[in-house]
């Protein structure tokens, strides 16, 4: 699908600078698909953060706590 949109030179200076694509169409596009994926990860996030969505990390905090644990041996070796 094609659109015409109005932009200032400025800001189509600045798209094609951030993008590091020098066709603005191109340019553009770009700008707007990684604006489109970084919402959708923040939309998503946002669904973790809530507690609307989870995920269960079998033997999360089990590995955690033998890293500290081993990370605290280690400390104190090197201490030694």
């Amino acid at each position: 699908m094609k659109i015409t949109v109005d932009l200032p030179e400025t800001e189509l200076s600045e798209i094609c600078e951030i993008t590091g694509i020098s066709k603005k169409g191109l340019a553009i596009r770009k700008l707007l698909a990684d604006t489109l994926q970084a919402q959708r990860r923040a939309k998503i996030a946002g669904k973790f953060l809530s507690g609307q969505w989870s995920a269960e990390l079998k033997d999360f905090e089990a590995s955690k706590a033998a890293d500290r644990s081993r990370s605290q041996t280690l400390s104190e070796q090197w201490r030694d």
